[in-house]
């Protein structure tokens, strides 16, 4: 059973009570972390499509975002810019993203950072691997990231312990990453993207598999 959860969050993202998924959706905060392969006509290549999303409100936060595979800034494909806060901020494209979801209720925060790339033979739809590379559990910070302490966002992240009592973090390499998505689940009335960046534009055309 721990077995199929982990490999049930590795591809979606993060499970919760239905209690808090409700409160989730009550807030307007709209992270989307599912993962969609997709095809592209001209380049005559598969892709990951990822959306960088979510946001915050006073009391909790839940934001996705994506970084390389070395823990390297991405540009996004597509600026999103919408009317209502918390939601989807940009669209990027790769073959292959290493996706970094957190949620936070007051100071509590959960952290999950997996690998997706696409195996398969040439010209048939590949299947979509996914890997956990590092969760965390009720990691704790005091800094109110999103009130009082909001000039230290950027500058601070969760602690997490291990069962037995053990300080656990996060390789080097997705620290940055860390920091950013902290910032992020923290960023209320959240209009912007924390981790994707400006880029060249590619000219692709992308069609849903």
């Amino acid at each position: 059973m721990k077995n199929s959860r982990l490999t049930t969050m590795a591809r979606r993202g993060l499970t919760f009570p239905a209690e808090t998924r409700e409160q989730i959706r009550k807030t307007g905060i709209r992270c989307r972390p599912q993962l969609e392969i997709v095809y592209q006509q001209r380049a005559n290549e598969w892709k990951l499509r990822g959306e960088e999303s979510g946001g915050a409100v006073a009391d909790l936060g839940h934001y996705v975002g994506f970084v390389g595979k070395d823990g390297e800034t991405l540009p996004w494909l597509q600026r999103v810019q919408n009317f209502l806060p918390n939601g989807v901020h940009a669209v990027v494209v790769e073959a292959a993203l290493i996706r970094v979801e957190m949620f936070r209720y007051e100071q509590t925060y959960d952290l999950l950072i997996t690998c997706h790339s696409l195996e398969g033979a040439e010209r048939k739809r590949p299947e979509l691997r996914s890997q956990i590379l590092f969760l965390g559990r009720n990691g704790t910070l005091e800094t109110e990231l999103w009130g009082k302490d909001a000039a230290f966002r950027g500058g601070a992240m969760p602690h997490f312990f291990t069962r037995s009592g053990e300080e656990g973090l996060p390789d080097p390499l997705w620290i940055e990453a860390t920091l950013k998505i902290t910032e992020a689940v923290c960023c209320t009335g959240c209009r912007h993207c924390h981790l994707l960046e400006a880029g060249a534009v590619k000219h692709a055309l992308e069609v849903p598999a």
